[in-house]
């Protein structure tokens, strides 16, 4: 078990800097598109489309990490109308794993769906198949489900530890793996 942590540490790890990379190229194409347009008065063709492709790409690997860090949205009303329930905080969040469980099982689906409809078509702007712009959806359904099994099963103690990606972005001493 401690061979896949490590593993998919490194995985989240590389996703992490790629979605940085992603939204900097995006930022980077979206401002030169818009400075032809309006200075020189010609736009880059094929920008908006790179542009989408990149942005749907950023949002499903921010997606992965979000439930990694445990940074969705959740309700907490439960949880605030009766604090210091130890047995009640802990049925709640393995309700919500269990719900975030279920939806990285329909990210598998119907990014897989829209991966088999895309490989019909391509993208206007290069002869590429247009499966390319949801590749992301079903591995970000993997992440989520791997995330969501760990947050499920795992005690209470391990929950409070840190993770590696505080350990790299934040500068800290990296846990013995």
């Amino acid at each position: 078990m401690r061979i896949i942590k490590y593993i998919l540490d490194r995985v989240f790890a590389t996703l992490t800097w790629f979605a940085f990379l992603l939204l900097s190229v995006m930022t980077l194409l979206i401002f030169s598109d818009v400075f032809c347009r309006y200075v020189l008065n010609s736009s880059i063709a094929w920008a908006d489309e790179v542009s989408l492709i990149l942005l749907i790409w950023f949002v499903f690997i921010a997606l992965a990490i979000g439930v990694r860090r445990k940074r969705m949205a959740t309700i907490d009303l439960v949880t605030l109308l009766f604090p210091g329930h130890r047995l009640l905080d802990l049925v709640v969040t393995r309700i919500v794993a269990f719900l975030t469980l279920c939806f990285g099982v329909m990210l598998i689906y119907f990014g897989w769906e829209l991966i088999k409809i895309g490989s019909y078509s391509t993208l206007a702007s290069f002869d590429l198949p247009s499966y390319l712009e949801y590749i992301f959806i079903p591995v970000s359904g993997l992440l989520v489900m791997y995330s969501a099994l760990v947050q499920l099963f795992q005690s209470e103690a391990a929950s409070r530890e840190e993770d590696y990606l505080d350990t790299i972005f934040l500068k800290k001493a990296e846990p013995h793996v």
